[in-house]
Parts: structure tokens; sequence; C-alpha cells
């Protein structure tokens, strides 16, 4: 039963992914512009294969400069990914490199259970170690985000590679118990998540096979060592009152050298928070546009 759910649950990613690529067609696949960026690409070869990405890196970067993974959902382009969260004000004003890599297929092989996929982890975690050496890159501050199947195989990437990311974010993904049992190590990861109530594609209260977005994120405190019962819990401004949400985030207070914080959309759908395309993800739920998710992370 568990198997037959999982299939369908697989099932439900594609048909939502396929209609998020759909609403998302009118946004180009190049990556738009931000001032004081410049745009990159290129390719690696990982286990016999061509690999592609993406990037956006300030303007006469300086050596020693941060690192973010952002990673597409399913069925989406990277060049698409960067335009949908504007991930380039992060290297405008934070100094940060982004890469966007693009998966095979449409879909990142985030599920350690599946009985086939591509070998995905040791794909990103060459990329970053070969970049982080041909630029100079800070090798202690990769910091790893994805929405959907991206989130879920950024989960995938902290847990088998502990010692790679120095913190991680996830919108609209929660965890997978095959994920959850390869996180059996030592080690301290700061975590932010970003959930909707609402959410279609990965039920915020959970099913067989996907914890609860609030199992996640205890699950995730443990994992940074914070005291289980010292949290804060505080409703923001309700910006944008036309858009049926509010967001509360949730925060551990007393954690190992580490932070762990949970934003709950209240009425949110499987989106990511702050969007200016929120017109085109409306088939996916609300989308709130109380917080800016790119800029939270």
């Amino acid at each position: 039963a568990l198997g037959e759910l999982g299939g369908n649950l697989n099932a439900i990613f594609s048909q939502f992914s396929a209609g998020l690529a759909t609403l998302l067609a009118e946004l180009s696949g190049e990556i738009s512009p931000t001032p004081g960026t410049e745009t990159f690409s290129g390719s690696i070869v990982w286990a016999g294969i061509s690999r592609d990405y993406l990037g956006i890196r300030p303007v006469n970067a300086p050596a020693g400069a941060p690192v973010l993974l952002l990673l597409h959902p399913n069925g989406l382009s990277p060049g698409r990914m960067a335009n949908l969260t504007l991930v380039g004000r992060l290297a405008a004003d934070y100094g940060a490199w982004v890469y966007l890599p693009a998966s095979r297929g449409g879909a990142w092989a985030d599920d350690p259970g599946a009985l086939f996929g591509a070998d995905d982890v040791g794909f990103l975690d060459a990329l970053l170690t070969r970049e982080v050496s041909a630029h100079a890159l800070d090798a202690s501050r990769i910091y790893g985000a994805g929405y959907s199947n991206g989130g879920f195989m950024i989960e995938r990437l902290a847990c088998e590679r502990p010692a790679l990311l120095a913190g991680i974010a996830l919108v609209a993904a929660t965890l997978r118990d095959s994920v959850a049992s390869r996180c059996t190590g030592p080690s301290r990861t700061p975590t932010v998540l970003f959930n909707g109530t609402r959410d279609p594609i990965v039920p915020y209260n959970g099913v067989p096979t996907l914890a609860s977005a609030t199992n996640t994120a205890t699950f995730w405190a443990a994992r940074n060592q914070c005291v289980a019962t010292e949290r804060s819990v505080t409703n923001l401004p309700d910006l944008d009152r036309t858009d049926g949400t509010t967001v509360s985030v949730s925060r551990y207070t007393r954690c190992v050298d580490s932070v762990v914080a949970q934003y709950t959309i209240n009425g949110g759908g499987h989106t990511w928070p702050g969007t200016q395309y929120a017109n085109y993800t409306l088939a996916l739920g609300p989308t709130t546009g109380d917080i800016d998710a790119t800029l939270e992370l």
C-alpha cells in the first residue's frame, strides 16, 4: 500500500510540475538581468554524462565570496527558476555566486529509495567542489535552497554530504522517510522552511512516506541540537490583505551554534512566497505577498 501511495505521490508531483511549467511558459528561459550582476553558463561531465548549469555572480566579484546552490522544481528550467525567485538580488546585494544546475529529464533524483535515478548527489558535490576551487569561493559558506522537488533534493544532499552545506532553505518541501534514514551522522545545518497550509502537492500535515511540515522542522531542530521546548512564534504583519494568507514564523531559540526557523504560510499553496509571478502559479494555490522567500532565506 505504501508503495502504491509513493507512486501516486510521484504522479501528483509530475502532474502539478507539468502544470507549473505550462503556467510559467510566458517567462523567458533566459535569466532576466539584475543590475550589478552578470550571468554565465557551463557544464561538467559526471558519470559519463554532460550536465549543464547557469550562474549569476556580482560584477568584479572578489575572492572568498559565498555560494548559493538553487535547485528548480520538477519541470522548470534553471533560467525560469532564476526569474521566478529574482535570485539575482542575492548576487547584487550580498555578493553571492548563485548556481542553478539543471536536473536530468526535468526532475531531481531526490528519493534514495527509488530504484532508478541519476547520481545527483555526486553531480552537485562535484560541481560545487570544482567551482569553489576554480573561483576561490568560500567553501565554508556554501548554502543550498530548493523549491518543491528541488527542496527535497537539497535535503538529500544535506544528509548525504553533511560537510558540504553551511545552511539550507526548503520551499514547499518537507522530508521523505527515505532521506531521514540517511541522516544518521552528527551534523549541524542551519535550516529555514517555508510551507503553505493549503499546499495541494506536499500536504502541510504530511502523508505516509512524507513528514508533516512541523515534524520536518522538528527533525532539523534535533539535528541542530536545539532544545525542543525553546521556541518563539511570531505573527508577521499582513502586508498584502488581498492574497488570503498570513504568515507566522516559529524559531528554535536554543540551538548549538545554529538556527532553525519555520515559516508557515496560513492559506498558502505550493508556491514561492513573494514572487512577482504569482498569477502564473494560481493552479498551485495562493501565493503570499507578506514575505519574500528569496530575501528571507
